[in-house]
């Protein structure tokens, strides 16, 4: 019971406790990443797409003089340089100006994109009674209680047939028994995340809706995925503009944590097979995500 009320203490859906509530400054930030030194030229215009295509993977030195470009262009861009025979998958990259080894400086959190990721996700719920029904309702693909555990712990990540995985506070202790299984694979439920909580339905319907999470890697660069190359420009824009307002309101305060304009580095979108990077104007990605409703 302690278990239960603690987490119902600390544990709402990452939607609903989200440090997007609280209102940014727009211009301050604004201001600070437009006067960041970076020789990079920057381009507002309408890029020339054909001519931005790289034949070959291109050499880090060459990524560094290519100019920054809008989001609308590195969309752009990105479909454009998309040659697969499948619709690859987009991802948003962030090299944050942070210290991951330092505990106040962890950045990660949880956002759902207004377009979706493209991406059919297969949600588990562990939960018994009523909270097992709500979550077959809302669409999960698995559910179970302490079976569904000694299932997998008997037959280890052979069993694991899902995607994401919520779970119920009472369920907590039972799970621990299979965390070194759930734990490297990203998929043991997490209070901080709001994948442990009292409203199952509505935790399976924020992910079967676009809901991604993310967390800056020892190298401090942060990788999201946010959708297809068949996407249309404006949605993938969202989705970027909308995972980059929540990285901005998770910049770490207090001593030694960066300002403003040492916060995000260098920002880059690309798709999984495309050969190379579209480097993103940081001012511009501040526009987009103060545009968001």
């Amino acid at each position: 019971r302690a278990l239960a009320r603690r987490a119902r203490a600390v544990a709402p859906l990452a939607r609903d406790a989200s440090s997007t509530s609280k209102p940014l400054e727009f211009d301050r930030l604004r201001a600070a990443f437009a006067t960041t030194a970076d020789a990079a030229p920057r381009v507002s215009a309408t890029v020339d797409i054909e001519s931005a295509n790289a034949p070959e993977a291109p050499t880090r030195a060459e990524l560094e003089r290519r100019p920054r470009l809008s989001l609308v262009d590195a969309a752009r861009w990105v479909k454009a340089n998309a040659k697969a025979k499948f619709a690859e998958s987009v991802e948003f990259a962030v090299h944050l100006g942070v210290d991951p080894k330092r505990s106040d400086m962890i950045v990660r959190g949880a956002v759902r994109l207004p377009h979706g990721t493209g991406k059919t996700v297969r949600v588990a719920v562990f939960a018994e009674g009523e909270d097992a029904e709500a979550a077959r309702d809302a669409g999960a693909t698995t559910i179970g209680g302490a079976a569904l555990v000694d299932e997998i712990k008997e037959g280890g990540s052979g069993t694991i047939q899902f995607d994401k995985a919520i779970a119920t506070p009472g369920m907590m202790s039972k799970l621990k028994e299979i965390a070194r299984i759930l734990g490297p694979r990203g998929l043991m439920p997490n209070p901080k995340l709001g994948t442990v909580t009292t409203d199952v339905a509505e935790a399976v319907r924020e992910h079967l809706g676009g809901r991604v999470e993310f967390r800056a890697e020892k190298n401090a660069i942060v990788h999201v995925m946010v959708g297809k190359v068949n996407f249309e420009e404006e949605h993938l824009v969202e989705n970027v503009a909308t995972v980059f307002r929540e990285l901005l309101a998770l910049r770490p305060k207090g001593k030694g944590a960066p300002n403003a304009s040492k916060y995000v580095r260098k920002a880059y979108l690309s798709s999984t097979m495309g050969k190379g990077s579209a480097r993103l104007e940081v001012s511009d990605l501040v526009d987009a995500a103060s545009a968001l409703k």
